[in-house]
Parts: structure tokens; C-alpha cells; sequence
């Protein structure tokens, strides 16, 4: 595969580059050639966690990644709530006033960057969500969010727009099932800031500073990766060895379509 046309390559993790706690075949080999080549690229996920946690991860599998080469669902949602301060009508540039009804990982990637916002009777620019079983979105504090959004001031961000994910313990409730549920009481609609929606997408290439249209991501899901690529000008690369199967193309829109499809990873490197 001749990579010298795209200005970034993009990479999805689960079900692309590993699956559970093992690299997919020639995902290391890729990464590695990437490198060597001196080529901008970066690894996606939905996940609702930091990229510094996520590369700890991968270099259990043997994959080494700069946490600068990595990009999550929750990296996303931080990205696009500290652009609500630099584009506020009355105070530009201050500093977004956020509440956090998600993760640690947004806490830290967070800190210091905004002004966080601890009881419902306070200024809000937004609530952002992930999973309800994260250490953040307690009781107490969905009450918190619930009011807050509920003023009518905060804009309701959902760290991805998952129903249910898995987890050891079964089917868990996703952040997307959390963020409908508060804007179903609050009668607001939520920003998601994951895959497929084009924040995503958008603000990835912003932070590599290339178009979307000179980028390709390679990833295993139609609706998450290829459809959400293709939404901005992407070009595409679906893999065989996550969630769709040869057989889903049969009934794949013109918007779930990839350019091209591979086996497996070993075919590009």
C-alpha cells in the first residue's frame, strides 16, 4: 500500500489494530512502518478514556504509541467543549465552565483548562457525560447535571453515542443511553462527540492540521468508522477483522461503502 497520497493515516483501534488484550495480525508491523516512514497518523477509539491510559495499554500488547498518536472519544468531547470558551458571545477566550459527569481520564485532560463547576445553582457552558458506572456520574451528581442543564444555559455533551458496551460483568449501559436519558428530562439534545459524528472527525484533523479529504482511516466498523470518514471526505479502508463481515457489504449503503476492503492489516503492510 502506497501511503505517499495521504497527507494522515488513521487508524481504529478495537477490532483494527487488537481485540481484547491481543494485536490483530500486521497491526505492530503497520504502526512500526508508519514511524519508520515519518507519516502522520493516529489511532482512534470511542473509548470514553485518555490516550495516556490507552497507551498503556498498548504497549502490553507490544504496540508502541506516542500518546500524541492517539485519539479517543473523550479527547474529543474535551477538544470541543474548550472551543465553547474561545467562542463565547459575552467573555471570549475565558475559560469554558464545565461539569464533569464522566470520566477521570476528562478530569485530567481537563485540568486546569477550564473552570469546573461543582453545585447546580452555578454558571454552566457544559455537561459531559460518558458511562453511568463512571466514578463522576454518582447519583448526587446526575441531580447536579440535571440542573444544571435544566437552567437552559449548559450544552449537554455525550462522550460517544453508545447505547450498551461490553464488560466483564455483561452488557453495560454506554454513555449514549446516560446522555438521552438527561436530555430526555431536561428536554435538551445532546452533542455527541465520538464516532461517526463529525466532531469527531473535524476535530482530529484539526489537531493534525490536515484536510479530511487527505486523510484515510482504516477501520472495521461501517457505521462507526467507514460511514463517519466518508461523512467528512475520507477516504477509506474497511478490515475483516472486527465487527463487519464480508457478508454486510451485501446490504451496505452508498455511505457505509469503503474504497477498499482487506482481510487483514498484512495485506497493507
Amino acid at each position: 500500500m502506497d501511503f505517499s497520497r495521504f497527507a494522515a493515516v488513521l487508524l481504529d483501534l478495537d477490532g483494527t489494530i487488537y481485540h481484547e488484550d491481543h494485536a490483530l495480525p500486521g497491526a505492530i508491523e503497520l504502526i512500526r512502518r508508519l514511524q519508520v516512514e515519518g507519516r502522520k497518523y493516529a489511532c482512534l477509539t470511542n473509548s470514553t478514556t485518555s490516550p495516556v491510559r490507552l497507551v498503556e495499554r498498548l504497549a502490553k500488547m507490544g504496540v508502541e504509541v506516542d500518546p500524541n498518536h492517539v485519539y479517543t472519544a473523550a479527547a474529543a468531547a474535551c477538544d470541543y467543549v474548550l472551543t465553547l470558551g474561545r467562542k463565547s458571545e459575552t467573555s471570549p477566550g475565558r475559560p469554558p465552565r464545565v461539569f464533569n459527569l464522566s470520566t477521570t481520564g476528562v478530569q485530567e485532560m481537563l485540568d486546569g483548562l477550564v473552570t469546573w463547576v461543582q453545585t447546580g445553582g452555578e454558571p454552566c457552558d457544559a455537561v459531559i457525560v460518558g458511562a453511568p458506572v463512571n466514578p463522576y456520574a454518582t447519583d448526587d451528581r446526575r441531580r447536579i447535571a440535571l440542573q444544571l442543564l435544566r437552567n437552559g444555559k449548559a450544552k449537554l455533551v455525550g462522550i460517544c453515542a453508545d447505547r450498551v458496551y461490553p464488560s466483564p460483568r455483561g452488557i453495560e449501559f454506554g454513555s449514549g443511553a446516560l446522555s438521552n436519558y438527561l436530555g430526555y428530562a431536561a428536554n435538551v439534545v445532546p452533542v455527541f462527540a465520538g464516532k461517526p459524528q463529525p466532531i469527531f472527525f473535524n476535530e482530529l484533523c484539526a489537531r493534525l492540521d490536515v484536510p479530511p479529504d487527505k486523510c484515510l482511516l482504516i477501520g472495521d466498523n461501517m457505521e462507526a468508522d467507514i460511514a463517519g470518514a466518508k461523512a467528512v471526505g475520507m477516504t477509506t479502508i474497511l478490515t475483516f477483522t472486527g465487527v463487519t463481515r464480508r457478508r454486510d457489504l451485501m446490504n451496505a449503503t452508498d455511505a457505509m461503502r469503503p474504497d477498499q476492503t482487506v482481510e487483514d492489516l498484512t495485506e497493507l503492510v
